[in-house]
């Protein structure tokens, strides 16, 4: 069951949905922490805990005009699904990333 922003973004894409996105290390900006604590009631650590390190996640990649492209992943953070939307943070090995929201649909 996809939230209706990913099945979106899945629709947009042609249908090109990915699993296996490998997520070694998180970088959690303090304003974005705030932010996600604040608007949507999510920690950095369930965050972290709902991608670091988590074989098979689900995600397509987005093309923002103004942010760039990002991932956003499909999990789940107390049951709930989840969508996190992560940006490359232009590591060598490719496994790390900024957050740069994370929100219950």
């Amino acid at each position: 069951m996809w939230s209706s922003r990913f099945k979106a973004i899945y629709d947009q894409r042609g249908g090109v949905e990915l699993s296996g996105l490998w997520v070694a290390r998180l970088n959690i900006s303090t304003r974005t922490a705030q932010k996600i604590i604040q608007r949507h009631d999510i920690t950095p650590d369930e965050v972290r805990a709902a991608v670091v390190c988590v074989e098979g996640l689900t995600y397509v990649w987005d093309e923002d005009p103004e942010r760039g492209t990002r991932a956003i992943v499909q999990t789940f953070v107390r049951g709930r699904t989840t969508l996190v939307v992560l940006y490359d943070a232009d590591d060598p090995l490719g496994d790390v990333y900024n957050l740069g929201s994370a929100y219950f649909r």
